[in-house]
């Protein structure tokens, strides 16, 4: 983790696109460190880790492979509990590619535990056909059902049309992704701020990473202030 010196004003969880601690598409930890200050007071920023490729669905069969749960009832409330008795701030989403197809289903399905999700070159067509990765931590066909990222955001559009939550970043390699994702947030009438100005290899990068958050910290602002804990259903 990454804690600022100032007062924790915000959680922002960086989702993983490898298993375990994998470095083939860099740290987000380490590029986040290069970020200019002001994109990282009062925020404390977590890694979290998987087992399996991180794709953060819960497995149909298997105990021992349920990274959604996992991230919702051990990695947040673990991270909230290191503020000791402090107020809970916003826990925020960011994430790239598998990451950032992690970040708009976990925005989709909790939108009452996470307040914003942005993302970069997010991978929102891998289920046609399903990555095989994807194939392998869903467990079956209904599960990957479930977690149809595309058919999450229009069955959960009633709640996220209530607030701009979303940040929608690219093109790095994914540009059907991206064209997608725009197309189906705009036909779903889901509120988001879409961008192509972030051009940068598909890794963890800083060059994607500040105006990531940079849209991060703007889609905080227009959010709260408000009640903390009341952001969905």
């Amino acid at each position: 983790m990454i804690w600022p010196e100032q007062p924790v004003r915000r959680i922002v969880l960086a989702l993983p696109v490898e298993k375990d601690d994998g470095r083939k598409y860099g740290h987000s930890l380490d590029e986040i460190a290069r970020l200019p200050a002001d994109l990282r007071d009062g925020t404390a920023f977590a890694a979290p880790t998987f087992s399996e490729s991180p794709w953060l669905v819960n497995h149909a069969t298997r105990a021992d492979c349920q990274q959604e749960d996992h991230l919702v009832r051990v990695v947040v409330p673990t991270v909230l509990a290191a503020l000791g008795g402090r107020a809970r701030p916003p826990v925020h989403l960011l994430g790239f590619s598998k990451g950032g197809f992690a970040a708009l289903n976990l925005m989709a399905r909790h939108p009452g535990l996470f307040a914003v999700a942005s993302v970069w070159d997010a991978s929102l067509l891998s289920d046609r056909p399903p990555h095989p990765q994807l194939v392998n931590v869903a467990g079956s066909d209904a599960r990957l059902d479930e977690y149809d990222v595309r058919r999450n955001l229009r069955k959960y559009a009633y709640v996220l049309r209530s607030a701009c939550r979303i940040a929608l970043g690219g093109v790095g390699t994914l540009e059907a992704d991206w064209t997608a994702g725009h197309q189906l947030l705009e036909e779903a009438g889901i509120p988001h701020l879409a961008y192509r100005d972030a051009p940068a290899d598909h890794r963890w990068s800083a060059a994607w990473l500040a105006p990531a958050m940079r849209y991060l910290l703007d889609l905080e602002g227009r959010l709260l202030p408000g009640p903390e804990g009341d952001l969905g259903r």
